[in-house]
């Protein structure tokens, strides 16, 4: 009866919820990167995809990935526990205002990007940037109302709307790739935020009576959005130093990285989004301690599987169309020695979310201290390896091995800080 009531408590259900989501998600995402190896890749073209790329993920994950999440779930958790009902007028209309916003930075950033890169003389990556800003307007409105379904404690309905916004990816990627090349790889992934639009944060609209949910310009802090987002930004950066000579090293890393962050996003992640809403709720030591227990576990584990099989899981997975058995090699290799980085990644990922359950005004300090200390590692170790004689392989693995190592440490700091304010 004991194991029955334990398996039928919300919290296995919502971490099932989000785990096998994400293993389909992670399922999905593999076959649309089968489809882009077919018919991209190595290829200059789509290292330079990757490159202009960079701009709208540094600020998809800003506005619409983790960082966002990290910084209002908290808030809308407890909210969603002190009223029934909750007004969402106010936060269209905010959401709304804000994505053109988007629009406008990431088109301007990302047109300096094309000129920067010599990429002008083709006019596709200039209607890619447009797709890209759409996007990113998009996931940003996208991301804040599944954040309010998470805080509501719907994870099945989070789940659905993940697995149809990849599903309309995967599915369109084959046909839209194979006729409009990196054009269509954009419009793609742009359809698939379009779908979960219309879908599932349209109808939140009728939420209109109650408590009025009340989304401003101070709930984007700005360290939160980085501390929230630690994991991308230092993958965002090292994708940018495995670009940087102009080579097609950058579709190496990006394969590699796809593959590590299947375990990242599937495990690590889901255990802290559930770390984070329990501590919002209250203090939760044995979560702390499992979801820890866990990350380690799954790294280790992932170390050794891909010492001994890496380069076969890369020739099963890839090795098919334009991708070759030297892009396999180069890729396997990305995938071993990443794969230490990762495991101090998983492990930082769990320290730091009990820290980001505090309120923000009263970590205000510590919060930009972490993020100055981490910024700053990430900058002073990629001068340091641009300016070395070393391949890009080597400049981006000592970039993200530096920048793990210190995550960690600035997330057992964190986690010193909450004990201090918890107790």
């Amino acid at each position: 009866m004991q194991l029955k009531n334990v398996l039928e408590s919300k919290l296995i259900k919502d971490f099932s919820s989000l785990f096998f989501s994400n293993i389909f998600e992670k399922f999905l995402g593999l076959m649309r990167e089968l489809v882009i190896a077919f018919f991209l890749g190595s290829s200059i073209l789509y290292a330079n995809f990757l490159l202009l790329r960079i701009v709208a993920d540094f600020f998809s994950q800003l506005t619409a990935g983790n960082a966002l999440k990290a910084n209002l779930l908290p808030r809308f958790t407890k909210l969603y526990k002190q009223h029934n009902n909750l007004s969402l007028d106010q936060a269209f209309s905010f959401s709304q205002k804000t994505s053109v916003y988007l629009f406008i930075i990431t088109q301007l950033i990302q047109t300096i990007v094309i000129f920067s890169f010599n990429l002008e003389d083709d006019f596709r990556f200039f209607l890619v940037s447009i797709i890209l800003s759409l996007s990113i307007s998009f996931n940003f409105i996208n991301t804040l109302f599944l954040t309010v379904i998470q805080a509501k404690g719907q994870f099945q309905k989070f789940s659905l709307a993940a697995i149809v916004n990849s599903s309309i990816f995967t599915f369109l990627s084959y046909p839209l790739i194979a006729f409009f090349s990196v054009v269509g790889l954009a419009l793609s992934r742009f359809f698939g935020a379009l779908v979960v639009t219309f879908a599932f944060i349209s109808p939140l609209k009728k939420e209109s009576q109650g408590e009025t949910l009340v989304i401003g310009n101070s709930d984007f802090h700005f360290p939160t959005l980085i501390l929230g987002n630690f994991v991308n930004i230092i993958l965002i950066s090292s994708r940018f130093i495995s670009g940087a000579d102009g080579t097609n090293s950058i579709t190496y890393f990006m394969y590699a990285v796809v593959v590590l962050n299947t375990l990242l996003t599937s495990v690590v992640g889901n255990i802290s989004t559930l770390t984070l809403r329990s501590f919002s709720i209250r203090k939760n030591t044995r979560m702390m301690i499992a979801s820890l227990a866990v990350s380690i576990v799954v790294g280790v584990l992932m170390i050794i599987g891909f010492n001994l099989f890496g380069l076969k899981i890369i020739d099963i997975i890839y090795v098919r169309g334009n991708f070759s058995a030297i892009d396999a090699i180069n890729t396997s290799e990305y995938l071993y020695r990443l794969s230490y980085s990762f495991v101090f990644l998983f492990v930082a990922t769990a320290l730091f979310q009990p820290f980001l359950s505090l309120s923000v005004n009263n970590t205000k300090r510590e919060r930009f201290y972490i993020v100055v200390i981490l910024l700053l590692t990430i900058l002073i170790s990629s001068y340091f390896v641009l300016s070395m004689s070393i391949s890009p392989m080597n400049k981006t693995v000592i970039v993200m091995t530096v920048s793990s190592v210190v995550s960690v440490l600035l997330a057992l700091y964190s986690y010193y800080k909450y004990l201090i304010y918890e107790n």
